[in-house]
């Protein structure tokens, strides 16, 4: 499910009776200064017992012993993941589990913690608008790579290869380098001999192919991304124009990384 489908579904939850959603925003980035010591562990303990202090004192058995449950369990599922941590995480449950939706994000966002009748999503909405859903094409001269992101977060991943026997483009689903370590020698020498004579032709029919995903797909925005004189003749026969380039050209590095890479200008 899309992130702006999780965004919707929360807008229309209310809690009932005794309950109420808890809304987190955790600032989890290990680059940050502030961060070094794992500061992130203290915020989330802090704040979560913040609550139940308050709900301790308002005299509420039934909304404290749902709380005190909730507050264990969100604490252990979010430690119990630190290596797996990226920049934040948001999380909003209720104590019956009705509303849980967490999700590790690669971009910052401010630690803040509410325990509300509705989820608080202002910061949420703010990311969308920053950063929607988008495609990220890679280009290359024997492949492309296009990666589908929102929020910072890897959507989808597609694999573009020429293949001589079929003169067209294979489209392969999932992680980059299992489809270029699929690509043999004899087919990449075959690609750089041919590669002259029908360079506009071929880099046609990828542009085409790309275009029909980014419309079915409704990417938002669109990067380019690679060796800056290849980068330019393929967007020659790119029919989206209103896109966003960069020449640094990621070779082989992990899809997140290419992500981080784009959104960091």
């Amino acid at each position: 499910m899309r992130f702006s489908e999780k965004l919707k579904e929360l807008k229309s939850k209310k809690a009932e009776g005794s309950q109420k959603i808890l809304s987190l925003y955790l600032n989890t980035d290990r680059s940050s200064p502030d961060q070094q010591g794992g500061e992130w562990k203290i915020k989330l303990k802090n704040g979560l017992n913040k609550f139940e202090e308050y709900i301790e004192e308002m005299g509420d058995h039934d909304e404290l012993k749902g709380y005190r449950d909730l507050k264990d369990k969100v604490y252990n599922k979010i430690t119990g993941r630190e290596r797996e941590l990226k920049r934040s995480v948001v999380l909003f449950a209720t104590p019956d589990e009705s509303v849980w939706i967490m999700e590790d994000l690669q971009v910052p966002i401010e630690t803040s913690f509410h325990w509300e009748n509705t989820p608080v999503l202002d910061q949420l909405e703010e990311l969308q608008s920053h950063y929607p859903y988008s495609g990220i094409i890679v280009i290359q001269k024997e492949d492309a790579t296009v990666l589908e992101t929102e929020m910072g977060v890897l959507v989808d991943e597609y694999h573009y290869s020429f293949d001589p026997d079929i003169d067209d483009w294979r489209e392969h689903q999932g992680p980059m380098a299992a489809s270029i370590t699929g690509s043999d020698t004899n087919k990449k020498d075959e690609f750089q001999e041919r590669f002259e004579a029908n360079q506009q032709r071929w880099l046609k029919n990828l542009g085409s192919k790309i275009t029909k995903k980014a419309k079915k797909n409704n990417w938002n925005e669109t990067y380019l991304m690679g060796e800056k004189g290849y980068l330019n003749e393929f967007d020659k026969h790119f029919p989206i124009k209103e896109t966003k380039k960069t020449g640094k050209n990621p070779s082989k590095i992990e899809a997140s990384k290419i992500i981080d890479q784009v959104l960091a200008g």
